[in-house]
């Protein structure tokens, strides 16, 4: 059992948000997967965030080649990725609502730590979290405390 108050409350919480066992949110949360298990799971993944921007005015194959541009900045930027999974991991609750928006709490974050983060690094880092989400293209709504949220403002 661990005797940090905050690790076993970030468990708690993804028990509650997953419906799953404590020991089972414990492993998952040391468990988590790899940017390239995320960008297997969610296809359309990328450094800009879900999808290309203005994809209704591109052609099919321009819309595909830019997203493999996309994709391949994602990979370059891991360990951006990592930093902010684990930035997230101990800084912002998981709840089982999705009503965060990825776009406005990527701000909050890129205040609160100083760096910038593309849309796409913040979605990935949070699906390796393992935040419940919703598509709302091309960002993502992530079940987020608007507790947490509100300190970083």
């Amino acid at each position: 059992m661990t005797q940090n108050r905050r690790q076993k409350s970030w468990i708690r919480a993804v028990q509650a948000a997953t419906d799953t066992t404590y020991s089972n949110a414990r492993r998952r949360q040391l468990d988590w997967p790899t940017l390239a298990e995320v960008m297997v799971e969610h296809g359309r993944l990328g450094n800009f965030g879900i999808g290309v921007f203005n994809s209704p005015r591109l052609a099919t194959e321009q819309r595909r080649a830019e997203l493999a541009v996309e994709r391949e900045h994602l990979r370059r930027n891991e360990d951006l990725v990592v930093k902010t999974a684990l930035w997230l991991r101990d800084n912002i609750t998981p709840i089982k609502t999705p009503t965060a928006g990825s776009y406005g709490v990527k701000h909050l974050i890129e205040r609160a730590t100083g760096t910038y983060l593309p849309n796409g690094v913040f979605i990935a880092s949070a699906f390796i979290v393992g935040y419940p989400f919703r598509y709302d293209q091309p960002n993502v709504r992530f079940g987020m405390s608007q507790r947490d949220l509100n300190k970083l403002r």
